[in-house]
């Protein structure tokens, strides 16, 4: 009973090139999924080197356009305040800068930390929770609306 037969061994042998050849078709079609991830441009590349920093000073003043720019000369980003007419005004800082990211993520900066704005920024961003403001009407810990901040961001893209 111990003895394997030409039948078991040949079986095996079956089984064993069968697996490899599973193994091998999940490595390709990884590989090709890589590929075509970081080619799609949501790679991992937050755009960095296409959008200016901007710090406490240059947010009061003039911000210069982001290289590539959308179509019109407009900028990636924009310095909103809690009197720029956006309402109801979301946050608990008086003010900071809204940008569009590269796959229309939408980020907010209030003071050093950037913080996601739509779902698309949260996978890379910080949840806005620390900012964002609660809804004193609706209570229960719910949030102010942020559909007018999340419109103005998309627009930037």
């Amino acid at each position: 009973m111990d003895e394997l037969t030409s039948r078991d061994v040949r079986e095996r042998e079956k089984r064993r090139k069968d697996n490899a050849k599973t193994g091998l078709g999940c490595g390709v079609l990884l590989l090709f999924g890589l590929i075509w991830y970081s080619a799609s441009g949501d790679g991992g590349d937050d755009g960095a080197a296409s959008y200016p920093m901007v710090s406490s000073t240059s947010a009061r003043g003039y911000v210069a356009p982001a290289q590539g720019a959308p179509a019109g000369g407009g900028s990636h980003e924009r310095f909103i305040t809690r009197t720029s007419g956006l309402t109801p005004w979301p946050f608990t800082v008086e003010s900071g800068v809204l940008r569009c990211r590269p796959g229309q993520q939408v980020t907010f900066e209030a003071g050093s930390r950037e913080y996601g704005v739509n779902g698309l920024a949260q996978a890379r961003y910080p949840k806005p929770f620390p900012v964002w403001a609660d809804d004193l009407a609706l209570g229960n810990g719910l949030k102010v609306d942020i559909s007018a901040v999340l419109n103005v961001g998309l627009a930037l893209c």
